[in-house]
Parts: C-alpha cells; structure tokens; sequence
C-alpha cells in the first residue's frame, strides 16, 4: 500500500502516464474539428472512448509500476542495476563486496562474526587459511595507509588494528570493506554521517581497484540493527547508497557496472520506481 501511495503522489508518474492519452485527445479534438458528424452523439461516443482508454492505459501503468522487481538506472553515465540476488552466486570475473568491520575481524563465534552474515559465509566458505588472510591484511602497504588507530583495546577479544570505515582490501575476486563501528560490547554501530561518509569513501575506493570489472555490492548497513542517530528502512538505506554514489562523482564505464543485490527480505520493501529519480540530472 506504501508504495501505491508515493505512486500516486509523484507528478512524474502522472506527467510520463499522460503521453499516450493527452496526444490521442490532441490528435482526436484536432480531427474533429474537421470532420462534420450528422449528430453530436458521435462525437461524445469518440471522446467517452478516448476517456475510457486513458484510464485503462493510466491503470495498466500504475500496475507496471508497482510490479517492478529490478531497475537499471544511469547515474552520470554510470549503469547501475538493482536486484534481487545471491551475492556469492555471482560468476568469479566480478569483484563481490563483503562488509567486514573497521577491525577487519575474522573469528567465526556467533559473537564478533555470526556464521549466517555474509562476512561469516565468506569467511567459512572462500577462506580456507584465516591466518593467511590476516597476515596479508596486516601486511598489506596500502591497508597500512588507512589504519587510523593501534593497540586498540578490546576485552571482549578481536584484531587490535582499527581502519578507516570505507576502506578496502581486495582479496582476489572479493572486495573486503571495512564498514562497521564497534563498540565495546563489540555490537555493531554506525551513526548517520558516519555511515555517509563510509559509503563515500567506498565508492572512491572502488573507483581506483576495480579495473573495469563489474562490481557487485550487497545492500550495505541492512545488517546493522543499531543505527545510533537514525532509523532507515531497506529503501532508505539504498537511497543513500545511490546519493553518495552520485555525489563521489564516480564513473563506471561500459563495460564495467555496478550491481546493487538485495536479499529476499528487503526486496519487497524497495520503491524500484521511485528509484528513477537518481536518473534525473543534479543531486
């Protein structure tokens, strides 16, 4: 019903639902006035039609438009597809993205990483020698340009190396990005600007890894469930990923593109038509 209603309120959907009908009505008046008919009754039967199929043809709209289940947007040039998917069935010639947290944590307890996450399906699926990874994370000479705190003190255990939210190690075919705060308590956390700017930061990394190689990015921050300053749906959140996408000033290329692949629990909550706003020119 949501969606239904942020449909009917959009003046583009009335102005792009109203071609056919508003040229048939000025093809049809323009004729018309040409055309002398014995009784007047014709006339109001060709324009009780012409009533008749806009409706029809507004309705049928508005059911397109609520039926959509993906999108492809061009955003500055760049292609951008939104879907539903499985991110790890994704062929092994595009760089899959998995959020990790700003400690690039990699122990499997179902207390720092859960087994069900996407950083812990990686991590139990792909990595066969954890302590390679995080020796090569740790030893990496760009990883060590966006380290922004050591000897970080956690009781609760984890990495002690704290990393600039949005950064990036590539690991193969798989794109690690450091995106959540942790606290304490060791809970995941994130507060608006920081979840902005994160998203920023990401976007210019990939800008410099990906090699013209389609990117493909889970719905970043939905598996946060402590938003300290904000509470946003699924469709929120994919909002804000398409804004700072634009505002990074960022440009995928053909053949390259980004695709945006959503779990099954939020894709029913995604507006694909309100989507198409990210198309229109300035931000």
């Amino acid at each position: 019903m949501w969606k239904l209603k942020e449909i009917i309120k959009d003046n583009d959907f009335w102005k792009s639902s109203w071609v056919i009908p508003g040229a048939l009505f000025g093809i049809s008046t323009t004729l018309l006035t040409f055309i002398e008919f014995e009784k007047d009754l014709y006339k109001l039967f060709i324009l009780s039609g012409l009533v008749i199929i806009s409706i029809v043809y507004i309705f049928l709209n508005l059911i397109r438009s609520l039926r959509l289940k993906e999108i492809t947007l061009d955003i500055d040039g760049s292609e951008i597809e939104i879907k539903k998917g499985d991110i790890f069935a994704s062929p092994r010639n595009v760089y899959k993205v998995i959020a990790f947290n700003e400690f690039f944590d990699t122990e499997v307890d179902d207390k720092i990483i859960s087994r069900t996450s996407l950083n812990g399906q990686y991590l139990n699926r792909f990595c066969s020698d954890i302590a390679n990874l995080d020796k090569r994370i740790n030893e990496d000479q760009r990883m060590q340009l966006r380290i922004t705190e050591k000897n970080v003190e956690r009781s609760l255990g984890g990495k002690n190396i704290r990393y600039r939210l949005g950064s990036i190690y590539k690991d193969m075919d798989f794109f690690l990005v450091a995106f959540s705060k942790f606290d304490d308590e060791n809970k995941a956390n994130l507060k608006l600007h920081e979840y902005a700017n994160c998203l920023i930061n990401f976007w210019n990394e990939v800008n410099g890894l990906y090699a013209q190689q389609e990117v493909v990015v889970p719905l970043l921050g939905s598996g946060i469930t402590r938003h300290k300053d904000f509470d946003a749906t699924p469709h929120q959140l994919l909002e804000v990923m398409l804004w700072t996408f634009k505002i990074s000033k960022v440009k995928f290329r053909e053949p390259s593109k980004i695709t945006i692949l959503l779990h099954e629990n939020h894709h029913n909550k995604i507006n694909f038509y309100k989507l198409k706003e990210f198309e229109k020119n300035g931000i």
